[in-house]
């Protein structure tokens, strides 16, 4: 299967990091991008070895035309092809909503389904270059010596980023590669 290597290094990662050990809900932020779907792809993979519960969550926040359509292909291919429940929140922002007030209006929703339904961990799909991105931005900025230290792969109240070491190239191929819209 041509996503074997990539699923491999995955769970490798997982393992070394000692990232989502032990049984739990977790959480999948799953936006319908190529790097989303990987990851639920790939946590899906490993879900039942690790133990884990999961649950999708897909914030459509109102700002493109076609946000619906890529919400009910989110609930198509978590529900139908993986079996995983997706919880989606109509976010009504707009196509004027910042990129800033949509991230806020994001977790505030994701957090909020954490805490109703007691999931441990809250997973989203931040890879390699969204972390040179991040960096670069912070040395513009004029950012001090820790603010250069980038995304860290375990954030508060369970976040975690397993898809740090991976590029957004090697996320799309897999997803393109497992037949992910």
């Amino acid at each position: 299967m041509a996503r074997a290597p990539l699923a491999e290094r995955f769970r490798g990662h997982l393992d070394e990091a000692g990232l989502l050990a032990g049984p739990g809900l977790a959480l999948l932020a799953v936006s319908g991008g190529p790097d989303s779907m990987a990851l639920l792809d790939l946590m899906s993979w490993v879900a039942k070895e690790r133990q884990l519960e999961l649950l999708v969550v897909h914030a459509d926040h109102g700002i493109h035309a076609q946000s619906a359509e890529v919400a009910r292909q989110v609930r198509l291919t978590a529900h139908d092809s993986r079996g995983i429940d997706t919880v989606v929140e109509r976010l009504g922002l707009g196509p004027d909503a910042s990129e800033t007030s949509a991230r806020i209006a994001r977790y505030r929703f994701f957090r909020r389904v954490q805490e109703a339904r007691g999931a441990r961990w809250l997973v989203t799909a931040h890879h390699a270059d969204d972390q040179a991105e991040t960096v670069l931005l912070r040395i513009l900025r004029g950012s001090a010596p820790t603010g250069l230290a980038g995304i860290p792969a375990r954030g508060p109240r369970g976040l975690r980023r397993p898809l740090l070491p991976f590029r957004h190239d090697e996320l799309a191929e897999h997803a393109r590669a497992a037949g992910l819209p």
